[in-house]
């Protein structure tokens, strides 16, 4: 239950609002009506719908008309929302995101962006592997429920929320439907790849005027087909010998080997022939004089998950009085996604848990450096380590013996488990949400709101095939009855698939409860117009719930990087806010807001805002406004427990890895410790924003908008590895090494054996830019209408303060993390109208950018100059037809002239798919559609 004490003004004003306005109108009878629309950005009604602030408005025919499938492609077309910091649904493929899309407005992540439902937040999805319990999965909310999408640019919103830094993004769902209507489409991309099938019914009955009631369902399905890296040539390989750039694995089939006793490096039976499937030479390997085969993940990378989607929305209005109307809403929806990816890599180059049984029972579970423990002796940091000895029947006796010259030592084995099969994971979420409430007005003038709001998130990974427990396959792999080499014996096959682990790994659970208000009136008047002011409370309980299986909370799950321990937590939290508009002249509009927030635990925050529209004449509109914002720590944020994992494969050791060359320093996966870092303090944001509005003729408008966002306390999960790894004098504080040891009868530093990835507060973010919005329309001739529309931003600075204190510029630059925040972006679309035939023709367009480094650069005799990342360029084109009493049907091609993402040494660095970026580009490549729609009455 709520707090009584710290909760009492925000539950008692909701109360008193409810209570107040349906008793009154109950007795009064009489109702005004008036043209009034509610804008994102306020909550006071108005006549105009322009405000101080900027929003962008998707209209439902948009929707249709850009060819989306589902909300995250929909929202690839907003230009304020940037692949860095979001996830699509592509990135479960060899991470654990368990199937989440988000949106990362400004390239703010998405946890400091708003995501709204008619106004009223949703529960996060909480996925929980990278500490996010705040992000909302925009997926979970069916495009044919939408109506229209409204896009709130200026951040730290007093009236939904200090929170939302980067902005606010409210889908307005259907309402006052009458009739019923079924639309069926289905697409694919090259030879049926990729393919999407979906379907949805909606039903509405009841006039609100006439019967005093309506009633509104839409029900939907979804089935996407998955596309693998082998189905596109720019995916199919890790590999890029022209960029120095190579994320392949050493641990393959057959395996790699280096001896325990340091007597020669990594070798391979096989080598230099390399039997496939996952077994092949690499020419950056050859040219360090590498003896060893390589495992190229990429053609069975799945780069989009299978997906099954269905749900149903529905809502109600009733007129209880002329003046009280009681609504309700109520949805439900599944998503299903199946992932596969390659086989799980076992060797001492991945760490086990310290909580894990096995940790410290081998005697070469901590070899590094090339050389083992003494006898007796384990390691603090253990590894799951495979020893193979000469006693073994697959032991490679002549081979070996041909590097020793007759020893035939200890073999540490780097394998790639194909004999236990690809890893196969299905994610399934289910989201529920209910809302109840009362509207209306009372005492004559008084306009009120308020609800009560259900809203439960449960998601799960079901493992399907290719994970075991350490604590029974590695005494097995340490028993010389496996053979790393070839095909293996029915007992052996037998005995390694009794290891397997099937059913759920883990599950999640998020909820939200909470109880809102507000209420609008008109003090009086002004010489410009009503003097409006509005009132707000809220109260809410916010529950995140981590249920890890057990095997993962000893990190005895191969295929998970570490180990994950149960989270059960919630919180209280309460907010009152105020606004006013003040028409100072007929021109002139003065509006100021204020919110305080209180989190449990946490503390609290009052935040101001104020802004100001001037329309000196019909044809401009001038607007500005500044306030500040409060983010405090998320749930997971602060308690995430600490676990231990690895790093994304194909990482150096810039020190150790020029020397060496082993395996262990170079191209390779490095240990690290995530979690939650309950000392962190909340984020304050500073947000301005200005802008011009011009209409100087009829349906041709241009917004232009500049901001500026200033983040301090900036909260991160985690600094990305290769961020760290690649300025060492800035980061060096956040690697652990191990003692030091000797290379060529020199003693260098010792190898990594940890690299910190905790949550901290890394300082200040600045971030400036202009956004533009232009929209023009022809008028009506003999030859039909032309309609144009444009939307882009443009960053001037985007500076993220180093723990040294320096900045670093993240514009135009390869994110270590996946994705980019380009200095350009934009999606222009032009539409002709004739009759009953609609043309749209889209170019959705992000300028070039500075690439990642190779990971073989090193081996390049000169200086590598930094390459650039082409632009990303596609087109897209839609034709529309309504010549036919009540059916529609529409034809459509998305990227029309099947143009490849372009190159990027991101993929297979930041992500597993390899060769394009996969959080903005789509690798389906020319992708056709057809849609039918039938309205029954």
């Amino acid at each position: 239950m709520f707090n009584r004490t710290q909760l009492s003004i925000a539950v008692s004003a909701a109360l008193t609002i409810a209570l107040v306005g349906t008793v009154t109108d109950a007795m009064a009878q009489t109702t005004q009506q008036l043209d009034r629309v509610e804008v994102t950005g306020s909550s006071i009604k108005r006549i105009g719908a322009e405000t101080a602030l900027p929003v962008q408005t998707i209209t439902r025919e948009e929707i249709q008309r850009s060819g989306a499938s589902n909300v995250e492609q929909l929202m690839q077309t907003i230009s304020a929302n940037l692949s860095v910091g979001s996830i699509t649904s592509s990135s479960s493929s060899g991470s654990t995101t368990l199937g989440i899309s988000s949106i990362s407005l400004r390239g703010l992540t998405s946890q400091r962006t708003l995501v709204l439902i008619n106004g009223r937040r949703i529960t996060p999805y909480g996925y929980g592997f990278t500490n996010d319990s705040v992000s909302v999965d925009v997926n979970s909310i069916p495009l044919a429920a939408i109506d229209r999408v409204e896009i709130l640019k200026d951040g730290a919103s007093a009236i939904y929320g200090s929170d939302a830094i980067a902005g606010v993004v409210n889908f307005i769902l259907r309402r006052d439907y009458q009739g019923a209507e079924a639309t069926a489409e289905y697409g694919a991309a090259r030879q049926g790849s990729g393919s999407i099938a979906r379907a949805s019914a909606t039903f509405g009955l009841g006039d609100l005027a006439k019967d005093r009631f309506n009633a509104f369902a839409v029900v939907s399905y979804q089935k996407e087909k998955a596309l693998f890296g082998r189905d596109r040539d720019f995916a199919a390989s890790g590999i890029n010998v022209d960029n120095f750039n190579d994320t392949s694995s050493g641990n393959t089939f057959p395996a790699n080997f280096v001896p325990v006793d340091g007597s020669f490096g990594s070798r391979n039976p096989s080598f230099p022939a390399c039997p496939g499937p996952y077994a092949i030479r690499s020419p950056l390997f050859d040219q360090i004089g590498s003896q060893g085969c390589r495992f190229d993940p990429s053609p069975i990378l799945a780069l989009f998950p299978e997906a099954e989607r269905y749900g149903i929305f529905t809502s109600g209005r009733f007129d209880l009085t002329p003046n009280v109307q009681l609504f309700a809403e109520a949805s439900f929806y599944r998503n299903e996604q199946n992932t596969r990816i390659q086989p799980t890599p076992i060797s001492d180059q991945f760490t086990i848990p310290l909580n894990n049984p096995l940790a410290g029972q081998y005697p070469y579970s901590s070899f590094v450096g090339g050389a083992p423990l003494p006898p007796g002796e384990v390691s603090g940091i253990p590894y799951s380590t495979i020893v193979l000895t000469s006693a073994s029947p697959f032991y490679p006796t002549a081979f070996v013996q041909q590097q020793t010259g007759g020893a035939t030592p200890d073999l540490l084995i780097r394998w790639r488990s194909s004999a236990l099969g690809d890893r196969d994971t299905t994610d399934t979420s289910e989201a529920t949400r209910l809302v109840l409430g009362a509207r209306g007005t009372f005492l004559s003038n008084w306009d009120y709101d308020t609800a009560l709001l259900y809203s439960r998130s449960e998601v799960k990974q079901t493992v399907n095939d290719g994970f075991v427990r350490l604590t029974q396959v590695m005494p097995l792999l340490n028993s010389g009855q496996i053979n790393f080499f070839g095909p293996q014996t029915p007992a052996a096959q037998a005995a390694l698939n009794a290891t397997k682990f099937f059913g759920d790994a883990l599950k999640t659970e998020t909820s939200l409860l909470s109880l809102s208000g507000t209420m609008s009136t008109q003090l009086g008047r002004l010489p410009g117009g009503p003097l409006g002011l509005a009132l707000g409370a809220e109260g809410r309980r916010e529950a995140y719930k981590l249920d890890p299986a057990l095997v993962l909370q000893q990190g005895d799950l191969t295929g998970y990087g570490g180990n994950f321990f149960p989270v059960d937590r919630d919180r209280n939290v309460y907010a009152v806010f105020a606004e006013v508009a003040a028409p100072i002249l007929r021109n002139l509009e003065l509006s100021a807001a204020v919110r305080y927030d209180d989190y449990e635990g946490v503390g609290s925050s009052t935040n101001p805002k104020v802004g100001v529209r001037f329309q000196p004449i019909q044809q401009v509109l001038l607007r500005a406004s500044a306030g500040k914002g409060f983010r405090a720590p998320s749930l997971l944020d602060l308690f995430a427990p600490r676990t231990t994992g690895v790093t994304i494969p194909g990482l150096n050791d810039p020190i150790r890895c020029p020397i060496t060359g082993s395996a262990l320093d170079c191209v390779t996966q490095f240990p690290i410790t995530n979690g939650g870092n309950s000392a962190l303090v909340p984020e304050e944001s500073r947000n301005v924003n200005v802008g011009i509005v011009l209409e100087p003729v009829n349906n041709v408008s241009l917004s232009v908008d500049y901001f500026n966002i200033k983040v301090e306390e900036f909260i991160t999960t985690n600094i990305p590895a290769p961020v760290i790894l690649s300025d060492l004098t800035r980061y060096g504080s956040l690697v652990t090494r191990g003692a030091p040891t000797t290379f060529g009868g020199a003693t260098i530093p010792g190898p990594i054996i940890d690299i910190d990835q905790t949550n901290i507060n890394l300082g200040s973010a600045y971030i400036a830019g202009i956004d533009v919005d232009l929209r023009a329309a022809t008028p009506m001739t003999v030859y039909g209408r032309l309609g144009f529309s444009l939307n882009g931003t443009y960053f001037s600075k985007y500076d993220v303060e180093n723990p040294d204190g320096s900045f670093a510029n993240q514009l135009d630059t390869a994110s270590a993390v996946g994705g980019v925040t380009p200095r350009w972006r934009h999606y222009a679309a032009v539409t002709w109208t004739y009759g009953p035939v609609a043309l749209t023709f889209a170019q959705q367009y992000q300028k070039s950018y500075y690439d990642l480094p190779g990971t073989f650069e090193f081996v390049s005799p000169d200086p590598v100059p930094l390459r650039k990342v082409g632009a990303y360029e596609i087109y897209n084109l839609q034709g529309v037809y309504t010549g036919i009493r009540n059916l529609t049907v529409t034809l459509g091609a998305r990227n029309l002239f099947d143009k490849d993402p372009p190159y990027t040494n991101a993929g297979g660095q930041t992500s597993f798919q390899a060769g394009y970026d996969p959080l903005y580009a789509d690798p389906r490549g020319r992708f056709l559609y057809a849609r039918l729609g039938y309205k029954f009455f």
